[in-house]
């Protein structure tokens, strides 16, 4: 159970990330906020972390995994998933990311070997449907009125490279702690917003509010740095196949964070969360990957 309380608590993290950036992009652009957000994030990781990060060996450190995960797993979904919000909507945009699970089981055959079962296949279906009908709210009318844009493509852009970003971790943590890999692969991602700020009109101020850097301090502890250690902690015990499944436990745990913020609690979030807890559940009795 271990495995699946550090994923349980991502889903929370990521799911109350959609408040802290909120609060952030009301004061800032796309790029600043994500910037001081990998700022935040990789500073809590060496503080955790730089003991241990002290002692890693260079042969201990797969470069390639590093650059891949931290300048295309991390950096390059921000960029898409970012870009995509500018000209699609909130539905449109759960919808394609929650399509990750299913794409990460499929990237997980092809690249490390897994094999697909019923449990994969029923799991993931059952919970996108759940996620489908907390989006529309219970009303699947809703999907009459769905319509695709080229926002939409780089939504789906960002869900497959985090798809992929979820097996790289399982290929290329090799002997390093999650910790460690974490922090690397963080530092790169970092490494990649400083240079597009270089190319862009964007700066970095400290001249935002004390509730914008509440909210910066949040998003980079808790819904980055924590979060992305904890996932990967997740995917290297139990495999990515199973391990993206709890991402579809993210729009609930964002909605439950709502509803502590004042929200009011409908039916439709009672069923789908029951929906999308009954998917992930039967997700979970695939074997775990090698």
């Amino acid at each position: 159970m271990r495995a699946e309380f550090y994923l349980i608590l991502t889903a929370i993290f990521w799911g109350v990330n959609f408040y802290f950036a909120q609060l952030m992009l009301s004061e800032s652009s796309v790029v600043e906020a994500a910037t001081w957000r990998y700022i935040f994030g990789v500073g809590t990781l060496l503080i955790i972390g730089w003991n241990s990060l002290r002692k890693i060996r260079l042969q201990d450190i797969s470069i390639k995994g590093v650059v891949l995960l931290g300048f295309i797993g991390l950096f390059a979904f921000n960029v898409l998933f970012f870009k995509g919000m500018q000209l699609t909507n909130a539905i449109n945009a759960s919808l394609l990311v929650n399509l990750n699970p299913i794409m990460t089981v499929l990237f997980a055959s092809w690249l490390i070997g897994v094999k697909i079962t019923r449990y994969h296949i029923i799991g993931a279906t059952i919970s996108i449907i759940g996620v489908a009908y907390l989006l529309f709210q219970g009303d699947w009318t809703q999907l009459q009125t769905l319509q695709f844009n080229r926002g939409d493509l780089y939504i789906f852009g960002g869900a497959v490279i985090f798809a992929l970003h979820n097996v790289w971790v399982k290929m290329y943590q090799g002997n390093l702690s999650s910790l460690n890999f974490t922090t690397l692969t963080n530092i790169a991602c970092l490494t990649g917003f400083l240079l597009f700020m270089t190319v862009q009109p964007v700066s970095l101020s400290v001249s935002h509010s004390p509730e914008y850097w509440i909210w910066s301090l949040g998003i980079g502890t808790l819904g980055t740095a924590l979060a992305y250690f904890f996932f990967n902690k997740g995917v290297a015990m139990i495999g990515p196949d199973r391990a993206s499944m709890f991402l579809n436990l993210v729009p609930l745990t964002t909605v439950v964070a709502g509803i502590v913020l004042g929200r009011p609690l409908h039916a439709y979030h009672i069923v789908s969360g029951l929906i999308i807890l009954t998917g992930v559940t039967i997700a979970q009795r695939a074997k775990p990957a090698a």
